[in-house]
């Protein structure tokens, strides 16, 4: 039989562990789409337009450009641009995406996410897998 202090030392692990899974877990927790549309929305009118778009997408981008030359190589954009896609938008073909080839990406990600062509992405249009696709580039 365990000691009691042998139960006491094993329940305060048990403890501690749960503890930090659950910060884990909020930490990790991805930002519903209504509050991430709440924060590009600058005219508050509960949709997201491509101006509002294309302005987190420049923040993004300067976010993103480590080394300060105005463009994203693949190591700073991997996680919002994967395989083809960073290709597709390289139209220059030189191995990066400047500011405007990132600015036609998203541009071309909002479109594919304006299910209902109304010029403007709703919580609903962003909680789908095109509107995913457009978050991963403005957050």
């Amino acid at each position: 039989m365990l000691s009691l202090r042998k139960l006491t030392v094993t329940a305060l692990v048990l403890g501690i562990a749960g503890t930090l899974t659950n910060v884990a877990m909020a930490q990790a927790a991805p930002q519903s789409s209504a509050a991430q549309l709440k924060a590009w929305d600058t005219d508050h009118d509960g949709t997201l337009d491509l101006a509002e778009a294309k302005k987190a997408a420049g923040a993004k981008f300067d976010s993103l450009d480590a080394d300060h030359d105005g463009t994203l190589d693949k190591k700073e954009i991997a996680a919002a641009v994967h395989g083809t896609s960073f290709s597709k938008a390289d139209a220059d073909k030189d191995g990066t995406l400047d500011k405007s080839e990132y600015l036609a990406l998203v541009e071309a990600r909002f479109k594919a996410a304006d299910t209902d062509h109304d010029g403007t992405i709703s919580d609903a249009e962003l909680s789908t897998k095109a509107g995913q696709a457009l978050v991963r580039l403005l957050k």
